[in-house]
């Protein structure tokens, strides 16, 4: 059963990208090593909302996930253009219960922020590698947008102080109970659940 997991960037503030919904304000940081190899070796799946998959093109590097299936979560028509990668049009719900069913690795929630505080919400974020970046940006998307509901746990499982003052953070999201979300209920083989 795959782990879904996150691997984002944020600004010290909490933005992942700036006012305009850019995010060369991570460009003076690209040659950090935030454990990216190690990370995408335990990937077999790459989910994505459309915005960040219509952007990937304006990187100038192709396409960076050859040799993983990948979904796009949209509602909009149209046909992916690269190999490998299906358009999902069928709820989250459904894309949740196909991740999990997958054994050849695990799925990573690539962005945008929005897509990945919906898998939280559905209590289908499992792991969640965070990387902050000692930038203020005042504004931009967060994080994680507002919500409602009750509070969700996360368990520190390491940190990791890397080049140029960035961070990482690595949490497990605890199991949500019963009734709220779609999440587990025990965690993965081998690990223990926490209550």
């Amino acid at each position: 059963m795959a782990l879904i997991r996150g691997f984002i960037a944020s600004s010290l503030d909490g933005r992942v990208a700036d006012a305009g919904g850019g995010v060369e304000w991570l460009a003076p940081f690209r040659k950090v090593d935030p454990g990216y190899g190690a990370f995408i070796d335990l990937v077999g799946t790459v989910v994505m909302g459309r915005t960040t998959y219509d952007q990937i093109p304006s990187l100038g590097m192709g396409w960076p996930y050859a040799g993983k299936r990948g979904f796009v979560v949209t509602s909009r028509r149209g046909d992916p253009v690269q190999r490998g990668v299906r358009f999902w049009r069928e709820g989250l719900p459904a894309l949740v219960d196909r991740l999990r069913d997958l054994d050849d690795g695990d799925a990573w929630v690539v962005g945008g922020a929005g897509l990945l505080a919906a898998f939280a919400e559905q209590g289908a974020l499992d792991r969640l590698s965070l990387l902050i970046a000692p930038v203020l940006l005042g504004e931009g998307p967060p994080l994680f947008p507002a919500r409602a509901g009750p509070p969700r746990g996360l368990v520190l499982r390491g940190t990791a102080a890397l080049a140029m003052g960035v961070v990482r953070l690595d949490y497990e999201l605890l199991p949500m109970k019963p009734g709220r979300g779609r999440g587990r209920a025990a965690g993965a083989p081998g690990e223990e659940a926490q209550a």
